[in-house]
């Protein structure tokens, strides 16, 4: 009993030993990535984690040696007010944050209007980072999950002193006006033979990069080879990898996975509702074609794909979307809520060539609206149907040039977006009429970069909640589309087909397009939102809604 007793006496004093080192600060541990036998070479099998006081004694410095099965290592250094790696920290603030790959030089990623972390868009504190899971002590866990697989601390180390790195890359990102275009390639400036003919492109060029970059462009799409040209500039990209990067692109803040965006979803689907159908059918359509594009189309199906062990990481990559429909804008935020984007083809002068609608003389005239025909109004009409939706979401939105849009609208309806607190302003390369030719964007981010640069704008979230009018849709519909005046963008809910109380769209449309003309007329900032379960009314001044009999309720009658 006595041998048995002094065993116990010496494991108590062993355990007891490890709870007070992992407590007490600096502190370092060494975990094990618990994989299985599907394990890629790719994947992180052990982990140090390193802990100590800053020079501000309320700040701590967090190392992460992250070393692979294939033998590779990377290198992560976090500033922060609290421990990142409890899970019910919800509000740890991370003030640096700094990547090295291998033996590169360190990247520090620096959000451009706080001048602090910019973090990577994936969940990072949940996923990217090692989270402590059950009854764990001090800051160096026992038990926890990191990258979607079980982490045990394998043994104490002795503690060090944990610093930043020296000779640090700083990339300072401008995550609030993300300024490109959705191709690698350019037109060669050779114009086209006729509006029949294509025009000709080529591939960036590392010359073609610097040139955009000085421009102001700061959003890529690359193609593997053209990644090592940008991916340690202050730009974002997104790319698809020759081989299999993992995890170290992850961490990369100004990596966004490998997509731009889901393209025009109201779009694909404007021929394909059913016959007579109920506009709740077509909410539900859009959602579901949004969610089955997000199940198959991200970054985490192509790491699936090529081999690597997930575990239970979700790898949510947040993609906005780009659309011709802005009036389907909260149905689809609805189901993707990080951003929405529109196709703007701007037209106003009848004699211009394009196919496009003159959408405020047209409304004038189908909805009896007196809206004043001017640059300013057009854009307005668009965006009214896109703020409020983001603000409900609290979601971003944006604005893009096609080569449709008249040339003298173009830098206007760019400055207008930027001043409504527009997060995207992109232009569209390839495919006939549609294109942008480089040039003319280079000129146009220029000219929107010196035009910011001359208008600071307040924090994003203030420019979106300045309208105080909301005018409400009934749930299911849109506003008239660009090109036939038709909800939803398609014939099949076609203005004049009458809704189940037997009034045609167009009449239950039409008290709201005359209020948006007396908010025009007035200079009123105004939000068009559907009826959705996500609206909340208190959040306005001003609530007019528009009932399906074709009803307007006006402020005074709300109910809060």
């Amino acid at each position: 009993m006595k041998i048995l007793s002094s065993a116990i006496v010496v494991t108590v004093v062993a355990v007891l030993t490890s709870v007070a080192a992992a407590s007490q600060l600096p502190a370092r541990a060494l975990y094990q990535a618990q994989l299985t036998d599907r394990a890629h070479a790719s994947q992180v099998k052990t982990v140090e984690i390193a802990v100590g006081p800053a020079d501000d004694g309320n700040l701590q410095w967090y190392r992460l040696k992250c070393s692979k099965i294939n033998g590779e290592s990377f290198c992560i250094w976090l500033l922060c007010d609290a421990n990142p790696f409890n899970p019910d920290a919800k509000d740890t603030e991370f003030l640096r944050y700094i990547l090295q790959e291998g033996n590169q030089t360190p990247v520090e990623y620096v959000q451009t209007r706080s001048g602090r972390a910019l973090l990577p868009i994936w969940d990072f504190a949940g996923e990217l980072l090692p989270q402590a899971r059950g009854e764990n002590e001090g800051i160096l866990f026992a038990k926890g999950k990191f990258l979607g697989h079980p982490l045990i601390r394998q043994k104490i180390l002795p503690p060090v002193r944990v610093k930043p790195p020296k000779d640090i890359t700083r990339l300072v990102l401008n995550d609030e006006l993300i300024i490109g275009t959705g191709r690698n390639f350019r037109d060669d400036g050779r114009g086209r033979k006729s509006r029949k003919d294509n025009y000709g492109y080529v591939p960036f060029t590392e010359a073609d990069y610097d040139k955009m970059i000085a421009a102001g462009i700061n959003y890529f799409t690359a193609a593997p080879d053209q990644v090592e040209w940008i991916w340690r500039r202050p730009v974002f990209y997104d790319a698809r990898s020759k081989g299999v990067s993992f995890p170290e692109v992850l961490y990369r803040s100004n990596f966004l996975g490998h997509s731009m965006f889901i393209d025009e979803p109201a779009c694909r689907l404007a021929g394909k509702y059913p016959p007579n159908a109920h506009t709740s059918v077509a909410v539900k359509m859009i959602r579901d074609y949004i969610g089955n594009k997000q199940n198959k189309d991200y970054y985490r199906f192509g790491l699936i794909k090529a081999g690597i062990d997930l575990g239970d990481m979700k790898l949510i990559e947040p993609v906005p979307i780009w659309e011709t429909y802005v009036g389907t804008s909260y149905y689809q935020l609805a189901a993707n809520p990080y951003g929405f984007v529109q196709e703007c083809r701007w037209k106003i002068d009848p004699d211009h060539d394009t196919e496009q609608l003159c959408m405020l003389q047209r409304l004038n005239e189908d909805y009896d609206a007196d809206i004043p025909v001017t640059p300013r109004n057009l854009f307005l009409w668009f965006y009214s149907q896109m703020t409020g939706s983001a603000r409900i979401f609290d979601s971003r939105w944006g604005m893009s040039i096609y080569g449709q849009a008249q040339p003298e609208l173009r830098l206007p309806s760019m400055k207008l977006a930027h001043d409504m607190g527009a997060s995207f302003i992109w232009f569209w390369t390839s495919d006939h009429d549609h294109h942008v030719s480089w040039t003319e964007q280079l000129a146009l981010t220029e000219a929107i970069r010196e035009y910011e640069k001359e208008n600071p704008r307040p924090p994003l979230k203030q420019l979106l909640r300045k309208a105080k009018t909301a005018i409400v849709l009934p749930y299911g519909y849109t506003l008239p589309s660009i090109w036939q005046l038709h909800m939803w963008g398609t014939h099949l809910y076609a203005t004049d087909r009458k809704n189940e109380l037997g009034l045609a769209y167009k009449e239950v449309l039409k008290p709201a397009v005359k209020e948006i003309g007396r908010c025009l007329r007035n200079d009123i900032p105004y939000d068009v939102i559907p009826a959705g379960p996500e609206f909340d009314p208190t959040a306005y001044d001003e609530v007019i809604r528009i009932t399906e009999d074709a009803r307007k309720i006006p402020p005074a009658s709300r109910r809060h």
